[in-house]
């Protein structure tokens, strides 16, 4: 190359020879430069097909299969826990008493979709929220129960209800709040949604409500002959707000592994004779034995009265 360039130095460097190279290199530059332009334009193609399938929304589903969305997902709650003896469709449609299990398996599938007259029985059955299965608005146990002051005001509902149980639901801190729950059947639970402190954090009507709840334990336990009916449950804070708010089924803390805990029963004990006081504060902790002396001293405040 080298000689060939020394023979033939007089031809290349002029103009003639200058002008031929400088064609032949701007040509070879244009066949590199269009080649990256068009393997830059296919990746942006490329690019731009990939982004479109990612941009391609999932099917929207139907308001029936919403629904039947919900129902199944009342099915799954119902046997959340439950290793053995779990509901089935079949069990429940035999429990609503229809003619045919597929009545309500074709709702389950999404198939049929469901009268406002069937979804009104399916709830009043089960204690769904009836909005929420509806409408997805809520959650799917919410209660609509009217929220009362008093414990001792839901003395008639309780009776009215004729539980198969009634569990004083509280929570583990020091604040203690504590709600009603009542077991109407296997299947069905009612919420009654207001809660009361069980601890020192309370003001003059926290006091009222504290003798309150102690005097409903009183009247279910004693004068109604419920003790064997009455249960207590304590929980953390997540479980807590979860079961209070309807986001689960009760069942999940009341059957599968239920571990009582006899709260309410040493809450009435508030002159400490029963041979267990001593565990009281270690138990449930310095807040319970400060409820205790209110509900005490509230008790002796009305005698004064």
């Amino acid at each position: 190359m080298l000689n060939y360039i020394m023979e033939n130095k007089d031809w290349l460097f002029s103009g003639a020879g200058v002008t031929v190279i400088t064609l032949v290199l701007s040509l070879l530059f244009k066949r590199k430069s269009s080649a990256k332009l068009d393997a830059s334009l296919n990746q942006q193609v490329d690019l731009k097909e990939a982004g479109s399938f990612q941009s391609v929304s999932p099917k929207e589903l139907t308001e029936v299969e919403k629904v039947a969305e919900r129902f199944r997902t009342i099915l799954e709650l119902m046997n959340e826990g439950r290793s053995y003896s779990q509901f089935t469709i079949p069990q429940l449609a035999q429990i609503m008493k229809l003619h045919k299990i597929s009545e309500l398996e074709n709702v389950f599938t999404g198939r049929t979709e469901p009268s406002f007259t069937f979804i009104e029985d399916f709830c009043k059955t089960f204690g769904v929220c009836k909005e929420w299965l509806i409408e997805g608005k809520g959650a799917p146990y919410s209660s609509d129960t009217p929220s009362k002051s008093d414990p001792m005001d839901y003395l008639s509902l309780i009776e009215e209800a004729n539980p198969e149980n009634i569990y004083f639901v509280r929570e583990n801190s020091d604040t203690a709040p504590a709600f009603i729950l009542l077991k109407v059947s296997k299947w069905k639970y009612l919420i009654l949604r207001r809660t009361w402190h069980i601890s020192d954090a309370v003001g003059a009507g926290g006091q009222r409500q504290l003798y309150s709840f102690y005097s409903l334990i009183k009247e279910l336990r004693d004068k109604r002959r419920l003790h064997t009916s009455c249960w207590g449950l304590t929980l953390s804070k997540d479980e807590f707000n979860s079961l209070l708010c309807g986001q689960k089924f009760p069942g999940k803390y009341t059957d599968a592994g239920f571990s009582e805990d006899p709260w309410w029963d040493d809450l009435t004990d508030i002159n400490h004779k029963y041979p267990i006081a001593e565990n009281y504060e270690q138990w449930h902790g310095k807040s319970f034995i400060k409820a205790q002396e209110i509900i005490k001293w509230y008790m002796s405040e009305r005698k004064a009265s």
